[in-house]
């Protein structure tokens, strides 16, 4: 496999498998339920340490399709901004989901305040890395930009 095949095929799953953990998590923190909300941030952390490789198979992506008629480099250029935040925001997710984790595994107060913490931060790493992926699907799908023109409408002719 190139870069590019392993950036396509990991692309989804720091954005599908961290909102799934995320979900668990929410669902463990509404019914209270210590081991639900532990199941999924251990998840979290892991579909959330995915966007490592994903991020790091971007350039090597990058380099394969620059050169191809119709991709813009505009598009790359601001997916790759884009993917940088989502890295760190990702990453400091997973740092607060496992400060989360570890604090009711050791049975400490403030595991449900750290758990509500991540849930905040989650979701704004879920909408972060969301915008990133449709940035990055605009790259060889231009009808996904806004500045597209649509296609006239076919006349009758009957």
């Amino acid at each position: 496999m190139n870069e590019l095949q392993i950036h396509l095929f990991l692309n989804h799953v720091p954005i599908l498998g961290a909102l799934a953990a995320l979900l668990v998590v929410i669902i463990g923190v509404v019914i209270k339920n210590n081991t639900v909300r532990m199941s999924g941030l251990a998840v979290y952390i892991v579909m959330a340490l995915a966007v490592i490789p994903t991020y790091l198979s971007g350039e090597g992506a990058e380099e394969r399709i620059e050169n191809i008629a119709g991709i813009s480099e505009t598009v790359i250029e601001s997916h790759e901004e884009m993917a940088e935040l989502s890295l760190w925001i990702m990453l400091v997710a997973a740092a607060v989901g496992a400060a989360a984790l570890f604090t009711q595994w050791k049975g400490k107060s403030i595991a449900g305040t750290l758990s509500i913490l991540f849930v905040l931060v989650a979701v704004g790493a879920f909408i972060q890395i969301g915008l990133t992926g449709h940035e990055g699907g605009k790259i060889r799908r231009p009808d996904m930009t806004s500045n597209v023109a649509a296609p006239a409408a076919a006349e009758d002719n009957d």
